[in-house]
């Protein structure tokens, strides 16, 4: 789909989910609206991790609760097999929501503090069981094991556990169900550097245990290349790169890209440091630019870059695509 002023979207058997031109907005004031996610398209492979990464305020965890229809979409598709999840509402869609599972940024917050342990996990259990608790305390206590968390533990509330003891609390509670489909919403960002590492590699064990497939939210480019098979690039809203972690990382040819990548403590080794330093503040979701939507901040921009707005396009020989006028070699 070069030049059609979308991510490429790859359509074969192996797309579990397929997002097409999603848009979201939020009414704010009587008459503006924030732009949230303005038409981005993009498909996850089953058994891939696809990471999406951007600044604060992109729209990336706005695409990821849209997956799941915790927030309204305007418009476009986000296909599920043969269901288009945008449109479903009602029992059609509750029947579908164990198979795509959420995992939050802040894992307190997420959690309620006041009940045990071992009922946050179970409440999926129960209410998509028999609803008289055949489903076996077993079960529940193999999560707590798989996770790092003692079943012994099971009666404590919440609030007794740390950040990180609260995020595998939030993970067994995601995997309850047997999802297919994982998104995690910035999963370590509230967490000790410590504890990171702990958690990604938690996540990865029950990616393969599981056969899952994962959407990987963040804004740190270095995390997300490190647990991702494909990475995308988000800037205001729009998908300015999408390619193969690697490649991405080796060869980025998006401004915003280099120049996230150059921002990192230890940059991709073909990036200047000094492109980390971009001019500017980030334009109002409110009220974007026209035109790219980088063009305010971009070095490279000339009167195009205001006028039209870029197209998709492969770039090189590999699963690499970039929108920008004025890709860098």
């Amino acid at each position: 789909m070069a030049g059609s002023g979308h991510a490429p979207l790859r359509r074969n058997d192996d797309a579990i989910l397929e997002i097409e031109d999603l848009t979201v907005e939020f009414p704010v004031g009587r008459r503006e609206v924030v732009h949230a996610v303005s038409g981005i398209s993009f498909d996850v492979l089953k058994g891939e991790t696809l990471g999406i990464v951007g600044e604060s305020g992109c729209g990336k965890s706005t695409v990821a609760r849209s997956i799941v229809r915790l927030n309204d979409v305007l418009g476009g598709s986000v296909r599920y097999f043969d269901h288009d999840l945008a449109t479903l509402s009602g029992e059609a869609l509750r029947t579908l929501r164990p198979d795509l599972q959420m995992i939050f940024q802040d894992p307190i917050s997420s959690l309620n503090p006041r009940r045990k342990v071992r009922d946050v996990i179970s409440e999926g259990l129960v209410i998509w069981g028999d609803g008289q608790g055949i489903w076996s305390q077993g079960r529940i206590d193999e999560l707590m094991h798989m996770v790092g968390i003692d079943p012994e533990l099971g009666e404590r509330r919440v609030h007794q556990f740390s950040g990180g003891q609260a995020q595998r609390i939030g993970i067994a509670r995601a995997l309850a169900l047997d999802p297919k489909v994982l998104i995690c919403d910035e999963p370590v960002s509230a967490l000790d550097v410590s504890v990171q590492a702990q958690i990604l590699n938690l996540l990865e064990d029950m990616k393969k245990r599981y056969g899952l497939t994962m959407l990987f939210i963040s804004h740190d480019l270095s995390v997300v290349k490190n647990v991702s098979d494909r990475i995308i690039v988000m800037y205001l809203g729009k998908a300015c790169e999408i390619g193969n972690a690697d490649l991405l990382y080796e060869e980025p040819r998006h401004p915003y890209t280099r120049a996230l990548l150059a921002s990192i403590p230890q940059p991709a080794p073909t990036v200047d440091v000094s492109e980390g330093d971009i001019s500017g503040e980030i334009p109002s979701p409110v009220n974007p630019p026209s035109g790219c939507r980088f063009v305010t901040r971009c070095p490279h921009a000339t009167s195009i870059c205001s006028s039209d707005e870029p197209q998709m396009q492969q770039v090189g020989d590999g699963d690499h695509y970039v929108a920008c006028h004025h890709p860098v070699e």
